[in-house]
């Protein structure tokens, strides 16, 4: 099964939100993040890590998501899905797809600490 198959069958609906900057009550910028749309993702593969800074403990989720090609995604950029935010930390396309092509994709690698 080709990975565009993947996202049809087995895609999820994913929130993308996009930074702005807004100034704050005195006057400062200040980042925030957006609604920009949503997009249809496979989330394909998942890792959990647990590492101590100091006498903390720091948990990440590492995702891997594929969605269709000639999608509007930045590394700056944090997805939301099933109640939880990923920071966007790589976006790329495999081989020489080209728009057009059935099977171009891209692949999205995210990160979260957030309530793993």
């Amino acid at each position: 099964m080709s990975i565009v198959a993947r996202i049809n069958i087995y895609g999820k609906r994913i929130e993308v939100r996009r930074p702005i900057f807004r100034r704050d009550e005195v006057g400062g910028r200040k980042r925030t993040f957006v609604h920009h749309g949503t997009v249809n993702g496979y989330v394909a593969s998942r890792s959990q890590s647990e590492a101590f800074e100091g006498d903390r403990q720091q948990a990440e989720e590492v995702v891997t998501i594929y969605v269709k090609g000639g999608t509007d995604l930045l590394v700056t950029d944090r997805l939301k899905f099933e109640g939880r935010t990923f920071e966007v930390t790589g976006v790329r396309t495999p081989g020489h797809r080209q728009a057009g092509d059935r099977n171009f994709y891209h692949v999205v690698d995210a990160t979260s600490n957030e309530g793993v």
